[in-house]
């Protein structure tokens, strides 16, 4: 008798159920688009030529092949569509093995390593969530020699059961996965099939695991470093406006570290055309590092210019009234103040003019850092409200 033969098996398609053990989901790699788990196999399916082998035995006989002897029974021929690399475990031995009960019910079961593709959309990093599958197929055979289906789906008395019994559960993830950075919120399972060219149509099962990333490691490696840098841009507003030399430095240094904090973000993902969430948040910190260091340059050009006149700051700001009443005589280049005290006009004296006019361009310098030291805050502050608020709510994951 050939048994690894499956034309002798029956006259009609071969049921074949399928469950999944997940033992580990080892990782989930942005930059290659592809995750690696570690999976239990396990295969059910009936062949009435081993009934004759297992007659006169009672119903607990169970007839057990190692991997030694399977290359004479026949097995299933699947395969992942969308793996990249896998290797069955040989530790110590090839970990598969087959069971054949006396009602002609085979069970298989296979160990196996995967890394699978696993399309991303990035647009949301770090606040994105994936779905990733497991997807199964015969090679060889179309649906008119095997049908696959899931465990427990031909069977109408669980479909209302809140918690289904052990062995009817078609994805089992492990209570001991722990990702570094995702967590599974949801399983699917899916039959489609599959149409190829000249071989007809293929059963194909599809496991989805819904993958939400957690955001802890990036807001203390990236957000919270990110958001210090932008605010100790702010102290150049408090420093005086002859620092020149702090002032530069400050503001060069924090343009220069939020720079280098970019690419380091972006080295660690793909080069995707699109704009993720990431990159929002650092381009947006670079303009304000760098709106700080312009507005140091401006102040400094307001503090050394000679004459105010044209300037369209000064029409932003109001200088300091002067507390005398100015009276001046016609061609007499003499002021008589409030008490009746009469002194030079200083538009007369050149030396006097100079003064003022520094005088002029220094305060308007101040009342500049002195408004960007609320401006500053108070724009940050909104793009943080309206970042989080947008990344953050669970609608816009569900529409992602």
């Amino acid at each position: 008798m050939k048994l690894n033969d499956l034309e002798l098996i029956t006259n009609f398609a071969t049921k074949v159920e399928c469950q999944l053990a997940i033992d580990s989901f080892d990782s989930v790699n942005e930059v290659d688009m592809d995750f690696t788990v570690s999976i239990m196999l396990h295969l059910n399916w009936n062949d009435t030529r081993f009934i004759t082998w297992t007659s006169g035995y009672d119903d607990t006989f169970v007839l057990e092949f190692d991997s030694k002897r399977l290359d004479n029974i026949w097995t299933p021929d699947l395969f992942f569509p969308n793996e990249k690399s896998a290797f069955i475990h040989k530790v110590f031995m090839p970990n598969k093995m087959l069971r054949v009960y006396t009602n002609g019910k085979i069970t298989y079961t296979v160990r196996l390593s995967l890394t699978l593709s696993c399309p991303m959309d990035l647009r949301n990093y770090p606040f994105d969530k994936q779905v990733c599958r497991i997807e199964m197929e015969s090679f060889s055979y179309n649906e008119d020699n095997i049908i696959l289906e899931w465990v427990g789906t031909d069977r109408p008395d669980l479909a209302n059961m809140t918690q289904m019994p052990e062995g009817a559960v078609p994805v089992e993830i492990s209570d001991n996965i722990e990702m570094n950075q995702f967590r599974v919120v949801e399983k699917r399972t899916l039959k489609t099939l599959n149409e190829r060219r000249g071989a007809g149509n293929h059963s194909l099962l599809q496991a989805e695991f819904h993958l939400v990333r957690d955001i802890g490691y990036y807001l203390v490696q990236m957000y919270i470093p990110s958001m210090l840098i932008v605010m100790l841009s702010w102290i150049s507003f408090w420093l005086n406006v002859n620092a020149v030399p702090g002032r530069i430095s400050l503001g060069v240094l924090t343009v220069l570290t939020m720079t280098q904090q970019s690419s380091t973000v972006n080295a660690t993902l793909p080069r995707v055309s699109y704009t993720k969430a990431i990159d929002i948040w650092m381009s947006m910190c670079l303009v304000f590092v760098f709106a700080a260091l312009i507005e140091f340059a401006v102040a400094n050009v307001l503090a050394r210019k000679d004459t105010n006149k044209g300037f369209g700051f000064k029409k932003l700001f109001l200088l300091p009234t002067l507390s005398e009443q100015r009276k001046k005589r016609k061609g007499s280049g003499v002021l008589v103040d409030d008490r009746g005290l009469m002194r030079l006009d200083p538009e007369m004296d050149p030396t006097l003019v100079q003064k003022h006019r520094e005088l002029s361009g220094l305060l308007h310098a101040m009342y500049l850092d002195v408004a960007c030291r609320f401006l500053f805050p108070i724009c940050f502050g909104v793009f943080n409200l309206v970042y989080w608020t947008i990344y953050t709510a669970d609608n816009f994951h569900n529409h992602g």
